[in-house]
């Protein structure tokens, strides 16, 4: 028995297939187009071979995959359409983010740094602009405050202060303008640094090149927002 599945969710065009043969099956993956490769594997008997098919099945299936017809051909990936950078693709992208992978910060980031690099430098440009200013609005002592409470503002490390910011962007638009009206409702004791890497990392994919050349229209770094910080001044 062969079953055939196909992947063309996002970025992704692939083909997975696994074969059942008695106490063994084998696997068949790709990308769409390709011969592919191959992966073999056997069990004690064909009850425990059939569970373990059932698992991987299941697996590729909440994973974007989905069951063809033997000989299906596989239909033609559509490109995704060019929008330039706005607030709606801005919130998209981070919604790529991966939680799933959490605890490898490359993982989590790699749907979104995959869609970012699709798009043109003007636009990962603009991508890195809106975080700058996202960020920038919840730099601030009330915000500070309720990040850290019962902790004096005036001792925070701004560095750890810039990544609890980034995790309020994390959980997307609508609790981001929850959080920059109403402070009390600030994700105590989350982070996220590498956020602020995403965009060199899709710059980095789409060009080869290390050093990420733009320079933001205001600063995210802490204290930056001057108005944010009246005791300060």
């Amino acid at each position: 028995m062969k079953r055939y599945f196909i992947n063309q969710k996002g970025e992704a065009n692939k083909f997975w297939n696994i074969e059942i043969d008695g106490s063994a099956y084998t696997v068949t993956f790709g990308k769409v187009g390709t011969k592919g490769r191959e992966s073999y594997k056997s069990f004690s008997d064909a009850a425990v071979c059939a569970t373990e098919a059932a698992k991987l099945m299941q697996e590729k299936q909440n994973k974007g995959y989905h069951e063809t017809p033997e000989n299906a051909p596989a239909p033609e990936k559509k490109s995704i359409a060019y929008r330039p950078m706005d607030e709606m693709l801005f919130w998209e992208v981070l919604d790529l983010l991966n939680w799933k992978k959490a605890g490898n910060d490359d993982a989590v980031l790699l749907p979104a740094e995959k869609r970012l690099a699709t798009l043109p430098l003007e636009d990962i440009f603009a991508f890195e602009d809106l975080l700058a200013e996202k960020l920038y609005q919840l730099d601030g002592e009330v915000y500070a405050a309720a990040c850290y409470p019962g902790e004096g503002t005036r001792t925070i490390s701004g560095d750890a202060f810039l990544y609890d910011r980034c995790s309020v962007l994390c959980n997307g638009p609508a609790f981001y303008e929850e959080v920059l009206q109403d402070p009390t409702k600030w994700p105590v004791g989350l982070e996220f640094e590498s956020l602020l890497y995403l965009a060199s990392k899709a710059y980095t994919r789409k060009t080869k090149q290390e050093d990420f050349p733009h320079i933001t229209r205001v600063s995210y770094e802490t204290g930056s927002n001057s108005t944010g910080w009246p005791s300060t001044e």
